[in-house]
């Protein structure tokens, strides 16, 4: 037997069938009379001591050496070597079936042949039917579906337990801090995304808002999820709360998850509530946008970006510092939402998402969110995107309390 997903798979000397063989010598008319005695016998080994010298199938002894006209007066006396076929197809008894078959399709194409010897070092150590062949390679293929459908089964349920651990890691859809009021969502394009957000209270009233996108989908893009979130808070737990302090020991531990087998952009942005700045580090992730309302206006924070995280040890990120005040409103997303197609493939792009910025921008941010999902699904005419999409909304708020 050999194995394939769990499963065995016979080889040539698990369905060989001991056969006892007969002397050179042996006259034809007697190994006709073997052949009428046992009806399922399809051919016979031809041994002269010990030596396995060739075999002599019942159908071209039956019909083409003795199927004409007084063949058997000519033949029947003579020994059965006069009709020995000396070099048959034969094959190795550690063959497994399924290599068994492509030999023969490959030496026979029509499969006239309905039976072989099977060879073990140089000696014959039984015969293997055709039909035999066929029927031990359908049971095993049956049998491999079942295993199949048993692996997929445990497949779909370790997944589906891997996405709800990961769902366990995003913090609530909607929290306050003070006066940040922070709502966020996301949609996968496959069972485990590679988007991630986070929202930490850091001391001093100071609220940390987190976003990174791993470059893939799957489990691997789901672990180094996992590996950026418990590195952030164990950083943090350590004392690293500014931005650039952050993304720094992120990258190093994504470096030793992922091994720059794949990156993750990120942006981290650190509110204090009491001098009413914000302070930002990204990590090559997409622009965020501030959107102020005393004056109204909508900017893109271009001014600072480094090295995805993953990518190079030891990352150095540079920081900004900006004004963060009552009715201000940070956007921070990846890019599956501005790079979400149509059906002819053209991108959702910038202007629609800055549009939507503008013009829900000052009602309430969960409406601005779910406007934000809406118009995406329906610009992509699906309930399923071709990239993850996060979405983290953060608004200075001073006339509501704390939630509890």
């Amino acid at each position: 037997m050999t194995e394939c997903c769990g499963t065995s798979v016979p080889v040539l000397r698990d369905i060989a069938v001991p056969v006892a063989g007969i002397s050179p010598s042996v006259t034809v008319r007697e190994v006709v009379g073997i052949f009428q005695g046992d009806a399922t016998l399809l051919t016979l080994p031809v041994f002269d001591n010990g030596q396995f010298l060739g075999i002599i199938n019942r159908k071209v002894l039956i019909f083409k050496h003795l199927g004409r006209p007084f063949t058997m007066e000519l033949f029947g006396k003579k020994p059965i070597k006069v009709l020995l076929d000396e070099h048959p197809l034969a094959m190795n008894a550690s063959i497994d079936i399924n290599s068994a078959l492509e030999r023969l399709i490959e030496a026979d194409p029509t499969l006239k042949t309905d039976s072989f010897p099977v060879i073990e070092e140089t000696s014959c150590i039984g015969i293997a039917s055709v039909a035999e062949l066929m029927m031990s390679i359908s049971r095993t293929q049956a049998e491999l579906l079942q295993t199949l459908n048993c692996l997929t089964a445990r497949i779909r349920a370790e997944v589906e337990n891997a996405r709800n651990i990961q769902q366990d890691l995003l913090p609530v859809d909607s929290d306050r801090f003070g006066h940040i009021a922070v709502t966020a969502g996301m949609t996968t394009s496959t069972e485990i995304g590679g988007d991630f957000y986070d929202y930490i209270r850091l001391p001093d009233s100071t609220v940390c808002i987190v976003m990174g996108d791993v470059s893939g989908h799957g489990i691997q893009a789901g672990m180094v999820t996992t590996a950026a979130k418990a590195s952030l808070h164990t950083l943090i737990a350590a004392g690293a709360t500014t931005p650039a302090r952050l993304l720094s020991g992120m990258n190093n531990a994504i470096l030793a998850t992922a091994h720059q087998n794949l990156l993750m952009t990120c942006v981290v942005i650190s509110i204090d509530q009491q001098q009413r700045t914000a302070t930002i580090a990204n990590a090559g992730h997409t622009f965020p946008y501030l959107s102020r309302t005393s004056p109204p206006c909508l900017e893109r924070i271009e001014e600072v970006s480094g090295f995805p995280l993953g990518l190079e040890s030891d990352g150095v990120y540079t920081e900004r510092t900006i004004s963060f005040r009552e009715g201000d409103r940070l956007i921070v997303y990846t890019d599956g939402i501005v790079e979400a197609t149509d059906r002819t493939g053209s991108q959702f792009g910038y202007e629609r998402f800055e549009a939507i910025l503008q013009e829900h921008g000052e009602g309430a941010a969960d409406l601005l969110k779910r406007k934000l999902f809406a118009a995406i699904h329906a610009y992509s005419a699906s309930d399923t995107l071709d990239d993850d999409v996060a979405i983290l909304i953060a608004s200075f708020d001073t006339s509501s309390q704390e939630m509890t």
